[in-house]
């Protein structure tokens, strides 16, 4: 049977998918949880998982998460067959981005819990950030991690390959899925990405930001089992 692998975002774990893998469970040969705490680069990230895993699979990926089950895509495209991507984006680094991820690693290693707690609302929609519990979640999620893996993962992302060279390529049907209120990862970027991909579908799951595997687990399981389900890939 075809295995789950689990993909979490920038200093997440595996707590991002544990709703959706725990409705999948039954329908798959099991469940595997990608590190991405250990290695400096995306396609490393993405040759651990694929060397921890043995046939078939189906790959569900958050934020930073997503950019590695796309070099999974890329590297072993007849072993993927089916990738699901929540609140993402497929370019390469802007402009800016070398200053603004130097500032984030400046200030974790400086102060991680008072990162975190500046971190977690900006990332949730409204109700999210008001939400004392979640944030309190999501806080205690990022400091687990760490400032060496924040650290590690933002420079994994500075040197991020321009994925919309290869996406177009994917022979597996793709499911795109976004909070409609992610300032970040926006209802027409995942747009953008759906229309490079030849088999692509792009939903909008309401009442979240961009940690939307965290404000909206019930809705996401549905819509990624749902999907799965009508592919017959389940």
């Amino acid at each position: 049977m075809v295995t789950l692998v689990t993909i979490p975002g920038i200093m997440s774990d595996t707590r991002t998918w544990a709703p959706v893998a725990e409705a999948l469970k039954s329908h798959v040969g099991g469940v595997h949880v990608a590190d991405t705490t250990r290695d400096a680069t995306l396609d490393q990230m993405a040759s651990r998982a694929l060397s921890e895993t043995t046939g078939d699979l189906i790959v569900i990926a958050h934020s930073m998460g997503g950019r590695v089950a796309m070099e999974m895509g890329r590297q072993a495209p007849g072993r993927v067959k089916a990738m699901v991507l929540s609140s993402t984006s497929a370019e390469g680094p802007g402009p800016n981005e070398q200053a603004h991820r130097q500032s984030r690693i400046d200030a974790a290693n400086a102060d991680m819990a008072g990162y975190a707690q500046n971190w977690a609302p900006k990332v949730l929609s409204k109700a999210g950030a008001q939400d004392d519990a979640l944030v309190a979640r999501i806080r205690q999620m990022v400091i687990d991690c760490g400032p060496a893996v924040h650290e590690r993962q933002n420079l994994a992302l500075l040197h991020r390959p321009d994925a919309t060279a290869y996406i177009g390529d994917f022979p597996f049907p793709v499911l795109l899925i976004t909070g409609a209120e992610d300032h970040l990862s926006t209802e027409s970027v995942h747009a953008e990405i759906a229309a490079q991909i030849p088999d692509a579908t792009s939903v909008v799951i309401d009442g979240a930001g961009h940690l939307l595997p965290f404000e909206r687990p019930e809705a996401v399981a549905r819509t990624v089992r749902d999907w799965l389900q009508e592919r017959t890939l389940i």
